[in-house]
């Protein structure tokens, strides 16, 4: 029994010391495709209410077609000098330089569990890079091209994360392309959401849109890449992740009792 007991305690073992896993579905794009990931569309009327602003302001008409795209190299459609991939062999693109008044969003929720779970600091993690280009026509803000990625808890109903701008804000990071000064860039920008241990086994939900202006007449996309709970570092190779579910590893462990069991067993029927 005794080296039955020891062969459970490594299976369980095992189980703590893998690597944090992707809590989503295909984060890194890795598949060449959006398996994994919902994609949708909408006209933009414009943002309501007044600044700042946030995922209230945006209320989309039906309409418009899903225009993004997983992106294998580069260039950007309008020459920002952004690098793509961001990393690996493939990146998403939401929405693209086309105009229209247009919006596309690309969004997945996924529940978190303790393999999601990072080592060094004993904390959840969401984490991923994204990065945006927008005309700059000159509207009014509520008419400006835009872009909007939220991290929330769907089980909860809790924004965990949130970022919003719109074309030629204020106080933002974004700068005019320098080979197309009619457009403005965020280059990669990374974000690490740490999400409460209360939340633990709760649906998590990513969502990214990104918007022509509401007069139709100027382009705004985004790019996205590595959502999980992984660090992924820009220009690194595609990540081996580990696939092995909590299932799997209940039944590694059972196996390896079952057969050390067994082990002890006919080694004390071989003595007798």
């Amino acid at each position: 029994m005794k080296l039955a007991a020891r062969a459970l305690c490594a299976a369980i073992g095992l189980a703590a010391s893998l690597p944090a896993i992707a809590i989503f579905t295909n984060g890194g794009f890795e598949s060449g495709n959006l398996t994994g990931w919902t994609t949708g569309s909408g006209i933009n009327p414009g943002l309501t209410g007044t600044q700042p602003y946030s995922s209230a302001s945006i209320a989309l008409n039906a309409g418009g077609s899903f225009r993004g795209a997983v992106v294998t190299s580069g260039p950007d459609l309008v020459g920002a000098p952004i690098t793509l991939p961001f990393a690996g062999t493939a990146t998403a693109r939401v929405n693209n330089s086309s105009t229209g008044g247009i919006a596309n969003y690309l969004t997945q929720a996924d529940v978190i569990t303790a393999a999601d779970r990072d080592a060094g600091d004993n904390k959840l993690h969401v984490r991923f890079s994204y990065a945006v280009v927008l005309q700059n026509p000159g509207h009014g803000a509520a008419s400006q091209p835009y872009f909007f990625i939220r991290v929330r808890n769907v089980t909860k109903n809790t924004t965990l994360f949130e970022d919003f701008s719109f074309a030629g804000q204020t106080g933002t990071q974004f700068v005019n392309v320098p080979s197309n000064t009619g457009y403005q860039y965020l280059n990669w920008k990374p974000a690490d959401v740490v999400v409460p241990d209360a939340d633990l086994g709760d649906s998590i939900e990513v969502y990214l849109l990104a918007s022509d202006c509401s007069p139709a007449g100027h382009s705004g996309y985004a790019y996205l890449h590595g959502f999980g709970s992984a660090v992924v570092v820009q220009g690194s190779a595609p990540a081996v992740v580990p696939t092995l579910s909590e299932s799997a590893l209940l039944g590694l462990g059972a196996l390896l009792f079952g057969s050390a069991l067994f082990a002890s067993r006919r080694g004390r029927a071989g003595k007798a």
